[in-house]
This record gives structure tokens, sequence and C-alpha cells, in this order.
């Protein structure tokens, strides 16, 4: 017998489409189940968008604490080197820009000599330029040594160089040659390809071609306060009224000395830190922090110690890590910074009640080194 396999197959599909078609219909979904897929949906988005908002606001602040802790080392960093080299084969005064002078290799400017700080230090010193600025500042024509000269030559290039640094003409500035030697340009003369450095008649050790000579400058450091000072938004480190630093608002400068008391070792040298506070040994009390430094014996050229502590905090206040945009709170109170409270003020009388976001919304980092004077001497 036989099966018409067309016919059964047929029969086969239809039975299919009907049974896939009563399927549909019963199996649609109903408004509740649509509401409450839009609701899990709903949930799960607002989970990933505060999750997404969490995770931005706490990289911004992570990054925030690195930009700081960074700024504080810059600031630290260039800071001790100049307070290292103050006084670098010093024969002084030395000028700066706006008619700065340093007197005295190290120059303190404390806020308030006669009591508590109302707001930053600042500091001026007298540091050698020279060592890594192209062409290179070296001697062209070897120095015999044991005669007095009146001037050497220098390498091709370099004067024109060091003139440029000094703020376009040489004559006045300081330089030293090696560090050993310093003198007072009096004029340039050139001469073929070099030019010689004239100078008063000063008796020089023996020097060979290739010496280093560098140029003396006054540096002066404080703060800055406005955007308009620190190229953007304030406060900064300022190095001769340039930004060196962001986010910078306080320097405070304590000094130890050796040789400005009389009444210890008779106010003579001995290589040894003045005892300023009566506890036997070295301690945090032999730091002067208020100072004229005008009347001897206690005068610039006795200091042998800097305490150096700087006060970095970010640029911008965080936002709490929930989706609301409040600010959070991240400075339990004002800071106490050498002989400045920062309860006092920081910039000007009242500035912690008028800062704006307000000081406990700022985070801050505070760095502490105390800097040896090795090139300080008369």
């Amino acid at each position: 017998m036989m099966i018409d396999t067309k016919k059964k197959w047929g029969r086969a599909s239809n039975a299919c489409k009907e049974s896939l078609s009563t399927l549909v219909g019963e199996q649609g979904m109903t408004l509740i189940e649509l509401a409450v897929g839009a609701v899990v949906s709903m949930l799960v988005v607002a989970g990933a968008y505060a999750v997404l908002t969490s995770s931005q606001k706490s990289t911004h602040a992570n990054d925030q604490i690195v930009e700081t802790q960074q700024n504080v080392r810059i600031a630290m960093d260039l800071l001790s080197r100049d307070i290292k080299n103050a006084g670098f084969g010093w024969a002084g005064p030395v000028s700066g820009p706006s008619s700065t002078s340093c007197a005295t290799p190290i120059v303190p400017l404390d806020k308030d000599p006669t009591g508590n700080d109302m707001g930053p230090d600042s500091i001026r010193l007298a540091v050698p330029i020279g060592s890594s600025i192209a062409p290179a500042w070296t001697l062209a024509n070897a120095v015999m040594g044991k005669v007095k000269i009146t001037g050497v030559t220098m390498s091709a290039g370099a004067v024109a160089n060091m003139a440029t640094e000094a703020g376009g003409s040489l004559n006045g500035s300081v330089v030293t040659i090696a560090g050993a030697s310093t003198v007072t340009v009096t004029g340039v003369t050139p001469s073929g390809s070099t030019s010689i450095l004239n100078f008063a008649s000063t008796l020089l050790p023996a020097y060979p071609v290739g010496i280093p000579v560098y140029l003396l400058q006054c540096v002066t450091y404080s703060i800055g306060t406005t955007a308009a000072a620190c190229g953007g938004v304030g406060p900064c480190l300022l190095r001769n009224g340039v930004s060196v630093a962001d986010g910078v608002e306080d320097i405070q400068f304590a000094y130890a000395c050796d040789g400005c008391v009389a009444t210890v070792n008779s106010g003579v040298e001995d290589r040894m830190i003045d005892n300023q506070g009566g506890a036997a040994g070295f301690d945090q009390a032999d730091f002067i922090t208020n100072s004229q430094w005008a009347l001897a014996p206690m005068t610039p050229d006795k200091i042998r110690l800097v305490q150096v502590t700087v006060v970095a905090r970010q640029t911008d206040a965080d936002l709490g890590l929930g989706e609301k945009q409040t600010t959070m709170a991240l400075s339990s109170g004002p800071l106490q910074v050498s002989d400045h409270n920062h309860a006092q003020g920081l910039f000007v009388a009242g500035d912690l009640t008028t800062m704006n976001p307000p000081y406990t919304q700022y985070r801050r980092r505070i760095l502490t080194r105390t800097v040896e004077t090795r090139n300080q001497r008369s």
C-alpha cells in the first residue's frame, strides 16, 4: 500500500502552525509583566549610573591627591636646591628683577618678624645659574694663577647667552668661576668668536680651559594668590614672580645659626648650631621663626640650617561620592604651620572664613624638610 508522503507532511505542517498560533496568542505579555520589566530595567540602569558616578568622582579625587602631592614635592625640591646653593662663591651684593637685591646669600623675609605670622613667609636667595644652559658657560683660555688679572675669555656664545639671562647686560652682574672665585663684571670685550668678561684687577688661582662659570642671581620665593599671578587658579608658589608650583598656599621658614648668640661660645662660630631653647642637645627649639636678622650677631650670614615647611592644597573641592552634587568636608579644622595658625588668616585676615569653597572642603598636604646651607660662605 502506497503512502502519500506529501500529504502526510502537509498535515503535520498545518498542525504545527496551528499549535504555534495558539501558543503565541495564549502566552503574550500582560501589562503588569511589562511594568515589572520596566521597573527592573530602570533599577539596573540606575545602579549602573550610581556606580559610574561614584567611580568618576573617586577617580577625580585620586587625581587631585596625586597632583597635590606632586605640587608640594616640586615646591620643596625647588626651595631645597636654591637654599643649598645660596652664596655659591659669594661676593655680594647680587641683583634681581624689579630692583630687588640680595645683600647676603640668604635674606629671610618673615611675614611678621616680631610675632606669629598672619600669612606665608618669603625668602630671597643668591643662587647660581648656568650649569645646564647651552652653549656651555666655560673658560676658553686657561688662567695661569698667582697673578692679578682684569678679565677672562669665555667660550663662544657664552657671554651673549649670559647677558640674556642677566636681563640684557652683564655690567654689574656677579659671576663665579667654579664657585671658588667671584667677581663683578664691569664690561664685555669681543675677541673673535669669543668674548672677555672684564672686572677689577683680581688675584685668581689657576684654572684650566673648560672650567664652568656661573651667573649669580637674586631670586625671591613667595606665594601668589590671584589667577593672574598664578596663570590660572591661585594659589601658587612664585619664583621671581613666575608660577613654578600650583596649589601651594603657604611656605614657612625657620632658621638655625652658628655664632648668632653672644652668650654661646662668645658669639664665635664653632661648627655647632647655637642653643636657642636651653635644653641640652639640638632640638626644634633651636630654630628661630621670628627675627629681623639685622642686628649683630644675629645676621643672615650665620644661618646654617633652614627648616622649610610647604603646604599645598587641591585646586578644587571634591564632590561626595553619591549622586548629589554635595561637596565633601576634607579638613577637620585650620592647620598650625610653624608659627602660622591658619585660623588667624592665610593671605589676609579673615581669609579662613571667606574662602569659596570653604577652607574645610580642600584636601591639603604638608611637607617639612631641614636643609643645610652648604654653599653659604663669606
